[in-house]
């Protein structure tokens, strides 16, 4: 898809990648996601892969309330993540994960965990998710795969032409700032801001997998005539 690039590094600690990303087209919606395995443990790769897996096949496109299509997909989410970890003997496992839907002008947004989604209007960037983060770093109070269940926080937006959207991993934030992610989103096609996101944030240490998707809303250009 033209308007939307998604890039997923291991960065330069870990051993492993245990982020996953979503970016599918359904009918006139565009769903895209990025989940991370909490805390680099075991299982966390088969939890993030199984979110977006379950997210994917779950959410409705035809729902006339996208917002609570997209908050009753992330509940299933959660019990595909549960059985999906156990099964292979994980029974710890779990992963943040936020999502967006996308359908014309209306977007809706849910999460769970401190991956993060942006919206960058007019050259500032803007968290529109709150961080499920406890008191100590790397501590997560909401996740996907809690056998309690889940709540995720679902927040509705009206997109403007050349708004842009980014999601990502906290292997972005941890070294990137919102003022860079915007110049970065602004300034080049989505390709080419999420490769250089994700470059910017291996330059500054790379602690962490890194995952990036960005979604350039359409602009609209008015024909001048000339008298």
């Amino acid at each position: 898809m033209a308007d939307v690039a998604a890039l997923s590094d291991i960065g330069r600690l870990r051993g492993t990648n245990q982020d996953r990303y979503l970016t599918l087209r359904l009918g006139n919606a565009i769903l895209l996601a990025v989940a991370d395995g909490i805390g680099g443990q075991p299982g966390g790769d088969v939890a993030s892969a199984a979110a977006v897996d379950a997210l994917a096949g779950g959410y409705d496109p035809g729902a006339s309330d996208v917002a609570a299509s997209l908050s009753s997909a992330l509940r299933g989410v959660n019990d595909a993540v549960i059985r999906a970890t156990a099964e292979r003997g994980y029974h710890t496992a779990g992963t943040t994960l936020v999502a967006a839907v996308v359908r014309g002008s209306d977007l809706a947004v849910a999460n769970l965990g401190d991956s993060r989604a942006y919206l960058v209007r007019e050259g500032v960037a803007r968290q529109i998710t709150a961080d499920h983060s406890g008191l100590f770093p790397g501590s997560i109070t909401r996740f996907v795969g809690d056998p309690r269940g889940v709540a995720p926080d679902v927040f509705v937006e009206r997109l403007r032409s050349n708004d842009r959207l980014v999601l990502c991993s906290d292997g972005l934030t941890l070294n990137v700032s919102p003022e860079e992610i915007a110049a970065a989103v602004i300034a080049s096609p989505p390709e080419r801001a999420a490769a250089s996101l994700v470059a910017l944030a291996n330059q500054r240490g790379g602690q962490d997998n890194i995952t990036v998707v960005v979604y350039a809303q359409p602009g609209r250009w008015r024909l001048l005539r000339r008298s």
